[in-house]
């Protein structure tokens, strides 16, 4: 797994209301945005490519509660999207 990955944990997130981060070179580079809901109390995570997130065709997104079990399974689909990304750029 990669490290930024596994550095989110439910206490990392609370950090701020909303996360922006790339693994690659700008331009070809995979991305991720992680945004709170604390009243729902679940983390809104999106993954796109290349452009920012209002700009992006690629956006995928996915809810996850904002607990232990959550974070990990949050943890486990950015790398699982990660690898997609990587195989489809081959």
């Amino acid at each position: 797994m990669q490290k930024c990955f596994e550095e989110i944990t439910p206490q990392w997130l609370g950090r701020a209301y909303l996360f922006n981060g790339s693994i690659g070179r700008p331009g070809s580079d995979f991305r991720y945005r992680l945004a709170q809901d604390e009243k729902e109390k679940l983390v809104r995570a999106a993954v796109y490519s290349k452009v920012c997130y209002e700009k992006a065709d690629d956006v995928e997104t996915r809810d996850f509660p904002w607990d232990e079990e959550g974070v990990a399974a949050l943890r486990e689909w950015l790398e699982e999207r990660y690898e997609a990304f990587l195989a489809e750029a081959e």
